[in-house]
């Protein structure tokens, strides 16, 4: 049996979920030619292209799924990820994970200092890499240690277990944790 709490907090239990939930939705997305992700719905003519965004990544990646559209707009907000459908939830979890890449950062090999920026080169987990943060951002240590680093472009970099990393690459990043 299965406890479904539902959005007025009464909890329910059900044998299953109930069919209109994960076999239906009314709703469906397809990849375009072009690459796009696009929203159908059901009694709606034409398609809408969608970004998709978790509205809580660190503390709830599967629940609360936003399909916005190109002007930010939201067109379905996904309350569980885990209600949908195999192939729709698939398709979900694989435009979620491009979208949330986030390198680890296994190695510091140099950060310098230029007038507005720091330069940082790196060994993450995919190889390489040189970004720029501003002065002002520095590196973000987590309740669990790690460590999430934001360039300038606004992607993020994660260090997991800090005190993990070579004593070169551990008295580089001191200096810039508050």
């Amino acid at each position: 049996m299965i406890t479904v709490l539902k959005k007025n907090s009464f909890v329910e239990p059900v044998d299953v979920l109930p069919e209109s939930r994960v076999d239906k939705p009314g709703w469906n997305l397809h990849r375009r030619a072009d690459g796009r992700l696009v929203l159908r719905r059901e009694n709606v003519e034409g398609e809408t292209p969608v970004q998709v965004a978790c509205c809580f990544p660190w503390t709830h990646p599967y629940e609360f799924i936003s399909l916005r559209d190109d002007k930010g707009r939201e067109q379905k907000l996904i309350e569980n990820l885990h209600e949908l459908a195999s192939p729709l939830r698939e398709k979900v979890e694989d435009e979620l994970a491009q979208r949330n890449f986030m390198p680890r950062i296994t190695g510091i090999e140099a950060i310098a200092g230029e007038i507005e920026l720091f330069h940082w080169k790196v060994i993450t987990h995919v190889g390489p890499r040189r970004f720029l943060t501003r002065r002002s951002d520095h590196p973000r240590k987590l309740a669990n240690g790690d460590v999430l680093i934001k360039d300038v472009s606004n992607d993020l970099y994660l260090i997991p277990n800090p005190k993990g990393l070579d004593p070169k690459s551990l008295k580089l990043l001191w200096v810039y944790l508050d």
